[in-house]
């Protein structure tokens, strides 16, 4: 089911979150989005298609509310503005540009209706428009399709031509459709003797067509005759009810038709695929890669340093090198791989190994024996090389054209150098600017193809001295110069529904790793997981499948999730207790509504915020936290993790307040890294 999503405007950043928590709370699985000013607004409008905006009481002062009427009446979606008792300010201005519901800002239960009535319109006008969209897509590849068709084909109705695709109108030797379309079927098609034509014609109106194909003359417009088969069928078109004609001439050279199909499909210089075969080619098989366990990718290949090339050598000259660089790289690569002169200069691979590291293998080969053969131009000799970019392909991976981008982006830092291979990654270069979370989300995607998620686990002590072998994980994305930190990504995954894919991809092998050990793991679920009705099912599955004793699992939820999002996370922990895991409330403090929810929720532990443990000799402010969290619990069968520990001597503090379990740097140990 496509997510509902709520549009919240207003000035203050904890109206969206409240609004969440309301309606989630109720039963209502609504994503809430906030924007603070126009351009923010008509993203979400374009990107999100909320069934809903609500217009808090405290208008952003970068966002005037005719501004908002415009957009809501742009995108024909419904708005509601919340309003105290006693303000009218804003409504005279909102109604005159767009209808609007007024919502009294302190009877949640009007809100809670609006909400429930527009979601149910939006989820319908949602699925119309989406059904529409496919359906004009559909008609479009359709007559696309039917337009481009090698076969003549015509749709006939009451005997007279109603449409015909153009290679019908070149075998009958007119320009449009306009020069038969007064034509009857009888002036143009001569049977064989003894066939009927218009009882034929007046039997399929009744739909009933001949199983066999029909041999005819055919008497064109130019007072040509040529001989073909005709097959018939049922159609529509324009809404009508009409006979799709298929015209195979017979004396057609079948040999020729087969050359022509290759001579279209083939580079004539090099005799390798053109683009466009390449492009298909490369879309089928990313599709194939979904279910495949092997690793793909695209390799993009070009002679280094071209343009000086062409200004010395000439165009025959050019032809050579480009000739011979196509005979390196048939030469290099598997009767498997998919070799294409992609463009003047360059070259596409596409290639699929059972490792990773073969397929930098089969790159390297091609730049080391190009750079290592002579190129022979007849009256001198000379030697060049190549550079590469390679794009790997994954599950995650869209399009045949965003897989070619990433190879040819790689080809230009990799042609810098020169004679090089460079592997496409994407840079995060606007991610702490604040401007978009474009190149985090494809950095993420780019993560999950190429496994660059892995996992440190690091002991976790008791203070008592009851070591029972346990440990927490923290997952990292792999970087070229420092590696990132969950906390780093997860909330930009998890606001573009990857959290849940990161779990599925990490915790398998973190089970593996547990599998056989004895030893109890704390295991971090993001806010996506939480919401997927699939993911307990899924978890059980994994657990059968790597023999892992649902005793050893500790999920961990963040507090601020569960708070947010109270009904799934107890619906979580349901299913998944009654296999045996426990749970641990992470980001835990002395806040009187993360107290509150363990009268909610069944969790084993809490682990305390991040920053409490850090210099608590030094902080007594954090020591009376930590000590209202041990009298908040001390009723309760909940034990407290403290992280972070930085020094020893903070240890004597945390036991003295009453903190069993702690776990950081002051261990000084080797971190046990899982799927690196």
């Amino acid at each position: 089911m496509d997510s509902a999503y709520l549009l919240v405007i207003d000035n203050s950043p904890d109206h969206a979150q409240v609004t969440s928590s309301f309606l989630r709370n109720a039963g209502l699985a609504v994503r809430v989005v906030s924007a603070s000013n126009t351009n923010e607004m008509e993203d979400v409008l374009k990107e999100k298609s909320p069934f809903l905006i609500l217009v808090g009481t405290q208008i952003p002062p970068t966002i005037k509310i005719g501004q908002i009427m415009q957009l809501a009446d742009q995108y024909s979606i419904p708005t509601a503005m919340q309003v105290e008792p006693a303000d009218t300010a804003h409504i005279e201005s909102a109604i005159a540009v767009h209808p609007l519901m007024i919502i009294n800002a302190e009877e949640d239960d009007q809100l809670m209706h609006v909400v429930k009535q527009n979601m149910s319109g939006g989820r319908t006008a949602r699925e119309f428009n989406e059904l529409t969209r496919k359906l004009d897509e559909l008609t479009h590849r359709y007559d696309l399709l039917l337009d481009s068709a090698r076969d003549s084909i015509a749709y006939i109705h009451e005997g007279l031509h109603v449409y015909a695709n153009r290679a019908y109108l070149e075998l009958l030797k007119v320009n449009s459709l306009e020069d038969i379309e007064g034509t009857s079927l009888l002036e143009l098609m001569t049977p064989e003797e003894g066939v009927n034509l218009k009882k034929l014609l007046r039997d399929m109106n009744q739909d009933i067509f001949p199983a066999d194909s029909l041999a005819v003359t055919i008497n064109t417009p130019g007072n040509n005759q040529l001989k073909a088969d005709l097959i018939f069928s049922a159609a529509r078109f324009n809404g009508e009810q009409c006979i799709q004609m298929a015209v195979h001439e017979q004396d057609m050279n079948r040999v020729l038709q087969e050359e022509l199909e290759r001579l279209r499909k083939t580079d004539q210089l090099t005799k390798l695929i053109n683009r466009q075969t390449f492009t298909d080619r490369l879309s089928r098989a990313i599709e194939e890669t979904r279910d495949s366990k092997h690793r793909s990718a695209v390799l993009y290949v070009e002679i280094d340093g071209m343009s000086e090339l062409q200004q010395h050598l000439g165009m025959e000259n050019i032809d050579f090198c480009v000739m011979d660089l196509a005979n390196i790289i048939t030469g290099c690569t598997l009767k498997t791989d998919v070799p294409a002169r992609f463009s003047d200069h360059g070259f596409a691979i596409l290639i699929q190994r059972d490792e990773k590291s073969a397929l930098r293998e089969t790159g390297d080969s091609i730049i080391e024996n190009y750079s290592n053969h002579i190129i022979d131009l007849g009256d001198r000799t000379i030697t060049a090389s190549c550079s590469i970019g390679m794009a790997t392909i994954g599950k995650l991976t869209q399009s045949a054209d965003e897989v070619i981008s990433h190879a040819r982006t790689a080809f230009i830092q990799a042609s810098q150098k020169g004679g090089s291979m460079v592997r496409f990654k994407p840079a995060l270069t606007t991610v702490h600017s604040g401007e978009t979370e474009r190149d985090w989300v494809e950095r993420i995607r780019y993560a999950l193809n190429n496994h660059d998620f892995y996992t440190v686990q690091q002991s976790i002590v008791d203070l008592e001295g009851e070591n029972e072998g346990l440990f927490e994980n923290r997952t990292f994305m792999r970087e070229e110069e420092g590696d990132t930190h969950a906390a780093e990504f997860m909330q930009a995954a998890e606001r573009h529904d990857l959290g849940g894919m990161i779990d599925r991809h990490v915790i398998p092998q973190l089970m593996l790793a547990i599998a056989g050990t004895g030893d109890k793991h704390i295991i971090s679920l993001s806010n996506n997981s939480i919401l997927d009705f699939s993911f307990p099912h899924w978890f059980g599955r994994m657990l059968n499948e790597t023999e892992v004793v649902g005793s050893q699992i500790i999920l961990q939820i963040s507090g601020i999730s569960a708070e947010t999002n109270l009904k799934p996370t107890r619906r979580v922990i349901d299913e998944l207790t009654d296999l045996g895991c426990s749970f641990v409330l992470s980001e835990f403090d002395n806040d009187r509504r993360t107290i509150q929810l363990l009268d909610h929720l069944p969790v084993n532990m809490v682990k305390l915020r991040p920053g409490l443990a850090k210099g608590l000799s030094a902080n007594t402010a954090n020591q009376e936290i930590i000590r209202a969290v041990v009298r908040a619990i001390e009723s309760k069968d909940i034990i407290i993790i403290a992280d972070e520990v930085e020094d020893a001597s903070d240890l004597a503090v945390l036991w003295q307040c009453g903190v069993k379990l702690v776990t950081g740097d002051f261990l000084n140990e080797a971190p046990q890294v899982v799927g690196q």
